[in-house]
């Protein structure tokens, strides 16, 4: 199962001939494979550091064993540094064929095909079944093959290794045998006796956790068989579809982490992944550097438009491979007569419904189950006139702040924060947005949602010129503001009803914002007067508190 090295990885290794799955490492791993693959122009160097010893890859395990299921054969051994145990296999398969059911029974995706002789062990697989080793990862045969240069896989739950550039739709399932890796940084030594020959290998000695759940996953392994295979499975069923050497892209992972979290919905292993993805607002969604976190994106699409849409998706690509990944999301939503706008609009406004917001909101607005338990939304500050982000296929969220909307293609909404609730306003029109700002007034505080698919049309309506207001008037807590200012002003002055001088504030906005603090150190309740400069016409507002 892949995680956060994976997506940059996935590129070096697709490149050699397998699709490997990485875990919980953030940077090394994965520029070191690119690397690698830039430097060496795509070929595996081989070298005498391969092994650390002058073993055989044979002499690291003995007997092998098969287990058969209906749609899967599972090969592994009970002694050595691969040895895995038969309640580990028994898990295993049951949680194959749940992921079978899943992906090609229930979905009707296209079956896996199982190379004809395993990577690691050299056994032959039955006739129309799927291959799976047991084994340590990071003692696989020909591990530069398998993993990049480098020779190692750092946290990797398991390896869907695809046969090479002319043979890309068959595959093999690797999973570790019992989820240690490597320590890299403090890396131990282990030595076997086979005969008068010693042995030597890395040993495992780091336990992969479950971040969100707090435990190691070498003592809950069930639930990382559970959310490893249905990660993995779907991997070689992706490859049935779009060739991932000439047209790899962020929705293999993507969809791959979304499709575990349905099929294992109680592991939260993705969790890991959301603070990242969540602070790339405003960035496209297709060009996203944390392809497991886009899961988000999957899970909505799944559990909000249509179970299948990501079956016709992934055959979009198969019969446009060329094509990008907007031109099939495009298709799929316009053939279930959806806009793609709209639905850029409703992810981010659910999205929005994250962590504690959750709680704000009745739950038919949520579109995960796990919303409650996912970090908040993150947001820019907004000053009042704020112009939205609009870069094409993404969203953001801003709070405070009144936008200047004039020319803004794209869809906006606000959600109004009273009392422990939260209320959804979408704007529909610039001059909507009048009343929203009266119906601001008396919220808590505001998150505004803004989206952009390709080239909308700009909002409806013009900015209208206004007469300069006070408001909230009556004034009773919160801010005191003052807009439109003049430009050719330099300051605000308030005065008491018999023409007595409060205060002169100078601003150099269209907007000028007072805190509570100020105005209740100037003001007493009562009616007091306003005007831009020191002179013309003065305008009437109620100070209450």
């Amino acid at each position: 199962m892949s995680r956060a090295l994976h997506f940059f990885l996935l590129v070096w290794v697709i490149l050699v001939g397998a699709f490997v799955c990485a875990a919980n490492a953030r940077t090394c791993g994965t520029m070191q494979a690119v690397q690698s693959w830039i430097q060496n122009k795509g070929k595996i160097i081989s070298s005498a550091t391969d092994r650390h010893s002058s073993c055989e890859t044979e002499d690291y395990y003995d007997s092998v064993y098969s287990r058969t299921t209906s749609h899967f054969q599972i090969f592994y051994v009970l002694k050595g540094p691969h040895a895995t145990t038969e309640k580990f296999v028994d898990s295993l398969s049951v949680n194959l064929e749940k992921a079978w059911d899943l992906h090609v029974t229930k979905n009707k995706m296209r079956e896996p095909l199982g190379r004809d002789t395993t990577v690691h062990y050299l056994k032959p697989v039955k006739s129309g079944l799927y291959g799976v080793e047991v084994l340590e990862i990071n003692l696989v045969r020909n591990p530069r093959v398998v993993h990049g240069s480098s020779g190692i896989c750092e946290e990797c739950f398991a390896v869907t290794n695809f046969g090479g550039r002319n043979n890309w739709q068959v595959s093999e399932m690797m999973i570790d045998n019992d989820f240690k890796v490597v320590d890299t940084d403090d890396p131990e030594y282990e030595t076997l006796n086979i005969g008068e020959k010693k042995c030597t290998y890395w040993k495992s000695t780091k336990e992969i956790t479950n971040t969100y759940g707090k435990y190691s996953y070498v003592e809950k392994w069930d639930k990382a068989i559970r959310v490893t295979v249905f990660h993995e499975l779907y991997h070689a069923i992706q490859i049935r579809y779009l060739n991932p050497y000439e047209h790899l892209n962020f929705w293999f992972e993507a969809s791959a982490t979304g499709m575990e979290d349905i099929g294992a919905p109680e592991v939260n292993d993705y969790f890991r992944y959301i603070p990242d993805f969540l602070q790339r607002m405003g960035s496209p969604l297709d060009e996203t550097a944390f392809p497991y976190g886009a899961s988000l994106f999957f899970l909505y699409l799944h559990n909000r438009i249509d179970p299948l849409f990501d079956k016709s998706l992934w055959e979009a690509f198969g019969k446009n491979p060329e094509g990008s990944f907007r031109t099939q999301f495009s298709q799929v939503l316009e053939a279930r007569k959806k806009n793609p706008q709209d639905v850029l609009q409703d992810f981010a406004e659910r999205l929005s419904y994250s962590g504690h917001t959750s709680k704000m909101v009745d739950s038919n607005a949520w579109y995960s189950t796990d919303q409650p338990l996912w970090k908040d939304v993150p947001y820019d500050f907004a000053l009042e006139g704020f112009r939205p982000d609009s870069t094409i296929f993404a969203y953001n969220f801003y709070q405070g702040g009144f936008p200047n909307l004039e020319n803004y293609a794209g869809k906006a909404s606000v959600l109004l924060f009273k009392d422990g609730h939260a209320h959804l306003r979408k704007v529909t029109s610039i001059s909507s947005l009048d009343s929203l700002r009266t119906e601001s007034f008396a919220a808590d505080s505001l998150l505004w949602i803004f989206s952009r698919y390709e080239n909308p049309a700009p909002l409806p309506g013009k900015p209208e010129s206004k007469p300069l207001r006070a408001y909230p008037t009556p004034w009773r807590y919160g801010n005191l503001c003052f807009a439109p200012l003049p430009l050719d002003k330099k300051f605000i002055e308030v005065r008491n009803r018999r023409g007595d001088l409060i205060f002169r504030e100078k601003y150099d906005g269209e907007t000028l914002c007072l805190d509570e603090g100020f105005i209740k150190s100037k003001m007493v309740p009562g009616v007091y007067r306003y005007r831009a400069g020191s002179s013309g016409k003065t305008k009437d507002f109620m100070i209450i508190y």
